[in-house]
């Protein structure tokens, strides 16, 4: 709690223009551990986040995209893409992979969200054009919804996940849709290419990002109404917030860079430019601190972000292409 509220003074004094004579690392004394997809070697790193070397590989199906971890810190399951048509499951803390979910009435799986149960994940079928829910320990595909829109892609979960929201990239929509009456309530028409997107639980918020123009938009689901939107984006590949909502985080693939966003006034708060090249994709939040691992495609690494001062704060290697990126917090703090 301590640090959390250094990190939000020290995020005030920047706004406020305060010079700081000295920073403190927000990555001192950090443990954990990292997993993150290799799309160009079919494969997951595992990275200990306290000496920054990989402590294990392991295989996943083919072309892998996306990498979630359940919330009891279990299970890891990774989406098989490009050709795979699978899911991969993996217990991280035994550096193993469990075993592997093929799926051949919904090939493509792409994005992917735990449910709160810990066994059971929602993720989208571009090719079948629907959703589905699969346990991932009886390996039972449980449940799918079609959307009816060309490239459904990526997904998101309203805070008692009644309702999945997921991108359909070449329809321009976002479809919504009923988990617990297993119907579609509607598609909401998109600014052109949608891909990212997520739910601020906290204002019942839908944040997304259009690729064709290269903006970020939020709106009301239930109205439809555009809240705000922001241009000058190449590529906003993906859409985090901080711990209690206040801040987005928007990595722009094709840009370098990450912008940063108050949810609440709706006022962009600054850029972090990355390294020449960085090509920065998948995205996750530390389970406690304002820290956010992202990994940078084209470099083969995953950096650390301090939040609240919009730095670098270390970084940790990968294998080839990584992008879907998850963090598991150690069982107890050096």
């Amino acid at each position: 709690m301590q640090s959390h509220m250094i990190k939000r003074i020290l995020s005030v004094m920047l706004l406020m223009g305060v010079s700081l004579a000295c920073s403190v690392s927000a990555a001192d004394g950090l443990t954990g551990t990292l997993a993150v997809v290799n799309k160009s070697d079919n494969s997951i790193s595992v990275i200990d986040v306290s000496t920054k070397s990989i402590v294990a590989t392991l295989p996943t199906g083919e072309g892998p995209h996306e990498l979630v971890l359940s919330g009891d810190n279990k299970w890891a399951v990774s989406t098989d893409f490009v050709g795979g048509n699978s899911l991969t499951v993996f217990d991280l803390s035994a550096q193993e992979v469990v075993h592997t979910i093929d799926l051949p009435t919904l090939p493509g799986p792409h994005g992917i969200r735990f449910m709160q149960d810990n066994e059971h994940v929602i993720f989208t079928s571009g090719r079948a054009q629907k959703l589905g829910i699969v346990n991932i320990v009886s390996k039972e595909v449980l449940n799918d919804f079609a959307t009816a829109q060309e490239t459904t892609h990526m997904v998101s979960l309203n805070e008692d996940e009644s309702i999945a929201y997921s991108t359909n990239i070449r329809s321009d929509s976002i479809s919504v849709i009923d988990l617990k009456q297993a119907r579609k309530i509607k598609d909401i028409a998109t600014e052109a290419m949608p891909e990212a997107i997520n739910y601020r639980v906290s204002a019942q918020e839908l944040w997304y990002g259009a690729n064709e123009d290269g903006k970020l938009v939020v709106i009301d689901p239930v109205t439809e109404a555009v809240l705000a939107s922001w241009d000058g984006f190449k590529f906003p590949y993906r859409v985090l917030f901080n711990q209690d909502e206040s801040i987005a985080m928007v990595p722009d693939f094709q840009n370098h860079y990450v912008r940063f966003f108050d949810t609440n006034t709706k006022q962009e708060l600054g850029t972090l430019a990355l390294e020449k090249e960085a090509g920065p994709q998948g995205i996750v939040l530390h389970s406690s601190d304002d820290i956010a691992f992202l990994s940078l495609n084209l470099k083969n690494k995953i950096v650390a972000i301090d939040i609240a001062t919009r730095t670098v704060v270390d970084e940790y290697p990968t294998g080839n292409n990584p992008d879907g990126v998850v963090f598991m917090p150690s069982s107890s703090r050096q």
